[in-house]
């Protein structure tokens, strides 16, 4: 699963020192579309996917537009 992480603008204390907090960003695996909102799991892994088509995630190409 193709993944980002982007820093939320808050921050979090650990073990004295101060971390910037980080939110993932999932990236669409076909097109690479950030904020891919939907996933599959296979195996152990999940995957993300810009799209569902007949009630399964899928690539529908946002990110090409």
């Amino acid at each position: 699963m193709p993944t980002e992480f982007q820093p939320t603008g808050h921050e979090t204390t650990v073990n004295g020192k101060v971390q910037p907090s980080m939110a993932p960003i999932y990236l669409c695996e076909g097109c690479g579309y950030r904020g891919a909102p939907f996933g599959q799991k296979r195996g152990d892994d999940v995957l993300s996917y810009c799209g569902w088509e007949n009630g399964r995630p899928t690539c529908v190409g946002k990110g090409r537009a």
